[in-house]
Parts: structure tokens; C-alpha cells; sequence
């Protein structure tokens, strides 16, 4: 009867050990998959992140170039302005009533859409300073420098040139006849509503706007040296390493300094080149 009992209890604790051992084994399996659930988890939290970042990149070159774009596109409505001006004072010295004013609303035109670019640039600077700030590594440079956007104010001195000659005219009671008759023309500028206003309120409102976008740049540099010193370099990041998207993003972008020079080497040659206005004496 004890050899009973003994070989019972040998066979019960062999169980219990088996037993455990399979418990064991499930647990270690269980935790095996909790693990692998948690590392995919944290890889695919990881690669949304990196698409997340990827797209704020690129939201951010795309600000960019729209940006310098847009003060490529300054020199251009500059000249025509200015080539209208000239055309202007030919009207003038030839009598030419209405082909004057014709004249004179085209540089209206020019100067808006002149000023317009100068706005846009400043909305894109917000923008493009915002979304930086939620960038996790140095944010490329905005394409415009605060220096750049001071050149500008060669806009403003077509401004100048456009309201001396105006007011020349003024003073021939038959080209101010007419425009008397055409000053409340509306004309398609934004933020002005008739030519009259253009011609009063032109050299302002580019002087202010050209101020705006120039402080605005300054302050995002400001604020962005701080943020990026507290940031990695993207460079060295696993997004770099893994994605092909951001060497192609960084290859254009090594070209938007050449291109600003180029900008800045037109309003040069504006400045330079403008022809002395024989009405500078009526401002």
C-alpha cells in the first residue's frame, strides 16, 4: 500500500512540474507577443511620424517656393511699369490726352500686382514660420532674406516716379480734364477701388507692405534659431537615412540662393537704368 501512495506522489509532483513548465512556456510565448505587438506598434508610431514630419517638410518647400516665385516675378512688373511710365511722358510731351492715362493705369496695374506679391509673400512667411516650429529638425532657410525684401523698395520709387508725373499732368487743366472724367475708373487691383485711389494711396501701401514682409522675415529668423537649437539636425535622422523625398527636397532647395541673387542683380539694373524723369521737379 506505501509503494502505492509513493508512486502517486511521485507522479503528482511530476505533473505539477510539467505543469508549470507549460505555464512557464505560455507565458514566455505570451510575452514574446506582447513584445512583438509593442515593437511593431512603435515602428509603425515611428514611421507615421516620420510621414507626418515628411509632410510638414514639404508643406514648408512648397511655401518656399511659391514665395520665390513670387519675388521672381517682382522685377518683371517693375520693368513694365516703368517702361509704361516712359510711355507716359512721351503721351504727355505729344498731347496725347487719353493714351496718357491709358499709360498711367497701366503702371497702376503693374504696381498692384507688385504689391499684391509683396503681401503674399508676407501671409507665406506666417504660415511657413508656423508650421517650421513643428518641424523636428533645422527647417530650411525662407528663400527671401530680410535684406533681399529691403531691395524691394525699388517698387517704391516707380511709386514716386508715377505720382510726379501724375501730378504734372494735374497741372494741365486738359489732361486734367480728362482725368477727371476717368478718375473713378475701377481698375483690377486689389485693395484699391478706383484709379484715383491707386495713384493717392500706391506709394504707401508698397512702403508698408515692403516694411511688413521685412520685419516678418526678421522676426521668424529670430524665432526659428531658437527653435532649431533645441532641435536635432534632420540631416543625421532616421527620416534622411530612410526616405529618398528628403534628398530631393534638399537638392532643390541648394538652388533657391542662386536664384535670389539672380532677383536681386534685376532690381539692381532697374534701379540703375531708370530713366531720369523730366517731372521729378513737380513732386
Amino acid at each position: 500500500m506505501g509503494w502505492i501512495i509513493g508512486t502517486f506522489a511521485a507522479c503528482f509532483i511530476i505533473y505539477l512540474v510539467v505543469d508549470a513548465e507549460k505555464v512557464a512556456r505560455q507565458n514566455r510565448a505570451a510575452e514574446a507577443a506582447r513584445a512583438a505587438e509593442m515593437t511593431a506598434a512603435e515602428a509603425d508610431r515611428l514611421r507615421k511620424h516620420q510621414l507626418a514630419q515628411l509632410n510638414i517638410l514639404q508643406q514648408i518647400t512648397s511655401l518656399g517656393e511659391q514665395s520665390l516665385q513670387l519675388f521672381e516675378s517682382m522685377p518683371g512688373q517693375l520693368v513694365e511699369g516703368e517702361e509704361a511710365l516712359n510711355q507716359a511722358e512721351a503721351d504727355f510731351a505729344e498731347g496725347a490726352f487719353a493714351p496718357f492715362w491709358d499709360s498711367i493705369e497701366k503702371v497702376a496695374g503693374s504696381l498692384g500686382r507688385f504689391d499684391e506679391a509683396v503681401r503674399q509673400m508676407s501671409s507665406n512667411s506666417i504660415r511657413y514660420s508656423t508650421l517650421a516650429k513643428t518641424f523636428e529638425g533645422k527647417p530650411p532657410e525662407f528663400p527671401v532674406a530680410r535684406k533681399s525684401a529691403s531691395k524691394l523698395t525699388v517698387g517704391t520709387a516707380t511709386a514716386e516716379r508715377m505720382k510726379a508725373i501724375v501730378r504734372k499732368a494735374q497741372r494741365n487743366f486738359q489732361f486734367a480734364t480728362i482725368y477727371e472724367h476717368r478718375k473713378t475708373n475701377k481698375i483690377l487691383v486689389a485693395g484699391f477701388t478706383n484709379l484715383a485711389q491707386a495713384l493717392d494711396q500706391m506709394t504707401s501701401r508698397i512702403t508698408s507692405s515692403i516694411d511688413d514682409l521685412g520685419g516678418r522675415i526678421e522676426a521668424m529668423a529670430s524665432s526659428l534659431d531658437g527653435v532649431a537649437s533645441n532641435l536635432y539636425d534632420l540631416s543625421n535622422s532616421s527620416l534622411e537615412q530612410s526616405n529618398n523625398q528628403y534628398r530631393d527636397l534638399a537638392q532643390h532647395l541648394s538652388g533657391h540662393a542662386v536664384r535670389e541673387k539672380k532677383v536681386l542683380q534685376m532690381l539692381d539694373n532697374i534701379q540703375r537704368h531708370r530713366r531720369p524723369s523730366i517731372f521729378l521737379d513737380a513732386s
